[in-house]
């Protein structure tokens, strides 16, 4: 047997025969048609330099095939929609939206011994979370932070370290708080006791990070881009994540507003109560029952 996309693509069709078939992650058969394809954004095409030659041309040609043949092709925001319908030629009449939601970290007891550790006291501190994707904009949030007027807020960052951004030739950290890779229960126990989490990023089709910060009450700073808007909705602040200054500023303000974070806080948990995993669940059940 097969493995990987060969195995997808030519085990899995005989395997599955007539029967319907639903495919999450963005690749499926070409050869099926009575399939769903769950294509999370179309950033493979959107954003191609963020890939190798051979990976988006496979994808692309991959997406196109299966995309004029699948039955059903499904996404997580008429932001994706669109960004599908638009660089992959899929009539907005077969795509479907199916949101997402960020309530899963609340599954997770918070685990402040995190605090403990890099002596963090509550809303002492702003967050991002460092990422090797040029999509996630972290270096923008390096350039943004030394611009940042002194503040008795301390910048933690989540996750490992990218060595292009971490470099002796990139922005300075600025004796930042780096807490490397967490667990979700340290995640959710950051983000409870955070002034702000930042998370100004340059291409999102849905975003999970900022609507986990919302359910654990954090106030959110994004982009006023892609899919963001759709998401975060009144409950966040929004900024230029190509402006390393209007970033800046608006951190400086939510930063320096106790009153705005407060109603920020509010704001989030109210709207992310909006964004359930039981509504994604019946809206998919809904779109099988009808395609299968």
């Amino acid at each position: 047997k097969h493995q990987g996309h060969l195995w997808e693509q030519v085990d899995l069709p005989r395997a599955a025969g007539d029967d319907f078939t639903v495919n999450f992650c963005n690749t499926a058969p070409i050869a099926l048609r009575r399939q769903m394809v769950v294509l999370h954004d179309a950033s493979v095409a959107a954003n191609p330099q963020n890939f190798t030659f051979a990976f988006r041309t496979w994808y692309k040609m991959m997406i196109r095939a299966y995309g004029g043949r699948a039955q059903q092709i499904g996404t997580v925001s008429k932001f994706s929609a669109g960004e599908i319908s638009k660089y992959f030629g899929i009539p907005l009449s077969k795509i479907e939206v199916i949101p997402e939601s960020g309530e899963h970290i609340l599954r997770e007891t918070p685990d402040f011994s995190i605090h403990e550790k890099f002596g963090l006291d509550p809303d002492s501190y702003f967050l991002a979370v460092s990422s090797l994707s040029p999509n996630k904009n972290f270096l923008g949030v390096l350039q943004a932070v030394a611009r940042l007027p002194s503040l008795p807020f301390k910048f933690v960052i989540v996750g490992g370290r990218n060595a292009k951004i971490f470099s002796s030739n990139a922005i300075d950290t600025n004796g930042a708080v780096e807490v490397g890779f967490v667990s979700d229960a340290q995640l959710r126990a950051l983000y409870e006791r955070a002034a702000c989490f930042v998370y100004p990023s340059l291409y999102e089709g849905f975003g999970l990070p900022p609507l986990e910060a919302m359910s654990c009450g954090c106030p959110v700073l994004v982009s006023n881009t892609s899919s963001l808007p759709e998401v975060c909705g009144d409950a966040a602040i929004y900024c230029d994540p190509c402006d390393p200054s209007d970033i800046s500023k608006k951190l400086g303000m939510l930063l320096g507003s106790p009153e705005t974070r407060r109603d920020l806080r509010q704001a989030g948990l109210v709207h992310a109560q909006k964004w359930t995993w039981k509504r994604a669940a019946a809206r998919f059940y809904e779109l099988i029952e009808r395609a299968a």
